[in-house]
């Protein structure tokens, strides 16, 4: 028997559409209930087919944006306009789509040195969830690499390892580079 908190679907566009429902179900929830919704996105190729469906005419218009907060569960050392970076694809796919005021996006900034642009989103996240121990997202977005890595957390690396900072610089031997991220705690 299979728990209620799995679901198995047939494709990968039955996957985009669940998310993209998923989303706004919980976006309507917490705007009623808080009055304003946070979000960490993921990157790279699995999200992108949801992000381009929340930015679509059928979904656009079952969220109040302005009360939308998106910030980036991981980033690439790279700058914003790079074919690489995080942020350039959810913009594309669909930030530059909708109406989400400028200083509700809260970019991981890929560029400049690793550690400091971690402290820089660390401050970000304790500046918006203020007073808390840890940040608590009202839905997170976590993507599954075919090494089994999720946000930039790669299997070996010392990240899996942090247990305080919620953020941190994270060297992948693989690419030979840094890659920010997210902590699992």
């Amino acid at each position: 028997m299979m728990p209620d908190n799995i679901v198995v679907l047939e494709n990968p566009e039955e996957v985009a559409r669940a998310a993209a429902d998923r989303f706004v179900e919980l976006a309507q929830v917490a705007i009623t209930g808080r009055g304003r919704f946070s979000a960490a996105l993921a990157g790279g190729s699995t999200p992108k087919r949801t992000y381009e469906l929340l930015a679509s005419e059928d979904y656009r218009n079952r969220v109040a944006w302005a009360k939308v907060h998106v910030f980036f569960g991981d980033e690439r050392c790279v700058g914003p306009e790079d074919p690489e970076s995080n942020y350039r694809m959810a913009r594309s796919a669909m930030l530059s789509h909708l109406p989400i005021p400028a200083q509700n996006v809260h970019r991981l900034v890929g560029e400049g040195a690793p550690e400091a642009s971690a402290r820089l989103y660390i401050d970000e996240l304790r500046s918006f969830f203020e007073g808390a121990s840890w940040p608590r997202f009202d839905l997170v977005f976590l993507g599954l690499g075919d090494d089994g890595h999720t946000l930039s957390l790669f299997p070996g690396t010392a990240a899996l390892k942090e247990e305080r900072a919620w953020v941190v610089a994270n060297w992948v031997e693989k690419f030979k580079t840094f890659r920010l991220t997210l902590t699992a705690p």
